[in-house]
């Protein structure tokens, strides 16, 4: 899921080439997937509330793996926004399944590593999946990139039914309980800041082909690299999350983490020099990666005795925010903004996250409890 998330950024130029659309039409591929997950995942959690967890998460893999080759078998882009739909939905149903699932096997003391594992698992995707998937559509085709994302979602799955042990079922709550969440000002305040780190991050992103063909004229296999490097930042921040959460606490993880995407942001839009692109990206890809985990902890920190709900809201949060980010990334290059410009509209996103992390850092009010 890492991915088919990340992968196609790499090779939206040429998906834009085969389908005879836009680059900013074609990069609305990336907002239907993100908005399907958005939408869709708090109500998914509802819905499949009494279902055996396990079978649950495979029916979920085995609908993500179909999606990405009906998704290759597109003939026309409106087709390819309805596969990219299915494969949203499959991804809605089992990302937050597998966060709240690890988090029930590992307990409270080690919560926030575990949550970094989930995470770091789709970093490592970004790591190898990307630049490899990215490869493979410069050299062969996009949809032999989407053969590839729905291969090693078949190796997943197959890993899952193999080593997942039988998780007991959470309690059920009903779906106006999950929304009643909301009501809390708190709660809405953390979501709405994963949303604005995801639009600023993935405003850049999505579009990071043509930002660096027109920094330091990156194609091919050089842009496959930057994103493999970009990829072990990610990893490093997603896993390091984890353990600065439990060592600083949530709060100032999140300062640092945010301060340092607005920074790389700016640096993106100004930097000529391969060897600082290589640094600046690494620097991104830590800090986007980093702000799930504590954002995470701090939720379920708050919502106790409802921590799978509260981590599909801050999925929703990433994902919703993935999809403004794109859908508007494509809108201004549409224009007459930049690929440049566009790193700087990502960072003043970055900012107003922080600004709102503020606020929130500045009110620590106990736990909800059940009754809340």
């Amino acid at each position: 899921m890492g991915t088919d998330s990340f992968v196609l950024a790499g090779i939206l130029p040429q998906m834009a080439d085969g389908l005879h659309s836009s680059i900013g039409a074609t990069g609305q591929v990336i907002t239907a997937f993100a908005l399907t997950y958005a939408l869709s995942a708090p109500f998914l959690a509802a819905f499949t509330s009494k279902l055996p967890r396990k079978p649950l998460m495979a029916f979920a893999l085995a609908l993500f793996v179909v999606a990405n080759l009906a998704s290759a078998a597109a003939p026309t882009l409106a087709m390819l926004l309805v596969a990219r739909v299915v494969a949203g939905l499959g991804a809605a149903l089992y990302t937050p399944n597998a966060s709240a699932a690890a988090a029930a096997l590992a307990g409270p003391a080690k919560r926030g590593q575990a949550l970094a594992v989930i995470l770091g698992g789709l970093t490592v995707g970004t790591v190898f999946g990307v630049p490899a998937g990215t490869a493979i559509g410069q050299h062969l085709s996009w949809q032999a990139s989407l053969v590839f994302v729905a291969a090693v979602g078949l190796v997943a799955l197959l890993g899952l039914l193999v080593t997942l042990p039988a998780l007991p079922l959470p309690p059920a709550v009903p779906l106006a309980a999950r929304f009643k969440v909301l009501a809390h000002g708190r709660v809405v305040a953390i979501v709405l800041f994963m949303l604005l780190e995801s639009a600023s991050s993935i405003m850049v992103y999505t579009y990071i082909a043509d930002v660096l063909g027109s920094t330091v004229e990156a194609t091919g296999t050089l842009l496959a690299v930057i994103l493999l490097v970009w990829g072990i930042g990610g990893t490093v921040g997603a896993f390091g999350s984890g353990r600065l959460t439990d060592r600083w606490g949530s709060t100032r993880t999140l300062l640092l983490a945010i301060g340092v995407l607005a920074v790389t942001l700016v640096l993106l839009a100004v930097c000529t020099s391969l060897p600082a692109v290589m640094v600046v990206m690494a620097l991104n890809g830590a800090a986007a990666w980093a702000v799930a985990t504590p954002n995470n902890h701090r939720l379920t920190a708050f919502v106790p005795h409802l921590p799978s709900v509260v981590i599909s809201f801050n999925s929703s949060g990433i994902y919703l925010g993935q999809a403004i980010g794109a859908a508007l990334g494509g809108y201004l290059l549409s224009g007459t903004v930049t690929p440049q410009q566009l790193c700087y509209v990502g960072a003043g996103i970055a900012v107003l996250a922080g600004v709102v992390h503020l606020l929130i850092a500045r009110t620590s009010p106990a736990p909800l409890s059940d009754a809340a």
